[in-house]
């Protein structure tokens, strides 16, 4: 079974990413879909609350720990039908700062479980953690609000994702001479990739190629939550652009969810809002972006892409 991986990050907390990431894994098991859906907010996991699990008989914690073999094993049962959860712990005292072989470990876990799709609810912000989690998704789905700073944040996260990605493939490919200028000039300013695939071509054509096909490889969507009219809209089409501009990838606008107070209130009530709601317009909005991410599951990729596996 060919299993989908998609990975939902934000810039910062309060964007409404765990709704989101919750509500497209109802969205899928609503069809009759096998879904998995894992915590891996390592700061503040929260999914289990969204999705109405108030205890488990396992979590992440038992895999970190040795408790159990392997991470399918803490997967549990939701209140809805095909949706199943591995959540996120906060017993484990300093999770967030999870050392590197128990992350590569968990990274290699999560690649190997088994559903038809498997969502991904990662940290907000740009550690390296964070990154990692996101960078998993077939695609990486970003969250922002039309609120400046979400989008400031969100434009941050694009790009220490990116660099993320060129440090990763560098390391493999060991070019270690180029990371400090990578990292020197991806600090000045919003051209700094620019300039720097720029001079890598005219210098090392042959890594500028290999890193330019590791950068082409990485197209995140863009998800903009709680939009209130039609500007809040064409916000995520404007950002797309200046990431194409700027960043060097390409964005996929998924579309934007409108604001609607109710979530609150099954927030409150532990219950599924598509639940809840079924044909509201938020409702309509996730099920439309679940639709074209599992078309883009099933478009082959284009020549020369990358697998964000990684090297």
């Amino acid at each position: 079974m060919e299993t989908s991986l998609w990975s939902i990050g934000s810039g910062k907390g309060g964007t409404g990413k765990s709704f989101v990431a919750a509500s497209l894994g109802v969205s899928l098991a609503a069809r009759g879909r096998d879904v998995l859906v894992v915590d891996t907010d390592l700061g503040g996991p929260n999914l289990h609350t969204l999705l109405g699990v108030r205890e488990a008989a396992a979590d992440m914690s038992d895999f970190l720990t040795g408790r159990v073999a392997s991470l399918q094993e803490t997967a549990v049962p939701t209140t809805v039908s095909n949706l199943r959860l591995v959540r996120g712990t906060d017993e484990l005292l300093f999770i967030a700062n999870l050392n590197y072989l128990k992350k590569k470990r968990l990274l290699r876990q999560i690649k190997a479980l088994q559903a038809a799709n498997v969502i991904l609810d990662t940290g907000t912000g740009s550690a390296f953690n964070s990154l990692d989690f996101f960078l998993l998704g077939r695609p990486g789905c970003l969250v922002i609000t039309p609120d400046p700073t979400a989008i400031e944040n969100g434009y941050y996260f694009l790009k220490s994702a990116i660099i993320r990605v060129l440090r990763l493939y560098m390391e493999f490919y060991r070019m270690k001479d180029l990371h400090a200028r990578l990292l020197e000039q991806a600090e000045k300013d919003s051209r700094s990739l620019y300039t720097f695939f720029q001079n890598l071509q005219a210098n090392d054509p042959a890594y500028g190629a290999i890193l330019y096909r590791a950068l082409k490889s990485f197209r995140p969507g863009l998800i903009v939550n709680k939009a209130r009219n039609e500007r809040d809209v064409l916000l995520g089409r404007a950002i797309c652009d200046v990431a194409q501009k700027y960043l060097l990838i390409e964005l996929d606008f998924l579309g934007a969810i409108p604001y609607d107070e109710r979530v609150e209130t099954s927030l409150r009530r532990l219950s599924p809002f598509v639940i809840d709601h079924p044909t509201s317009p938020v409702a309509s909005a996730l099920n439309s972006i679940a639709d074209q991410l599992l078309a883009r599951g099933r478009a082959p990729l284009k020549e020369g892409e990358l697998r964000m596996a990684g090297p």
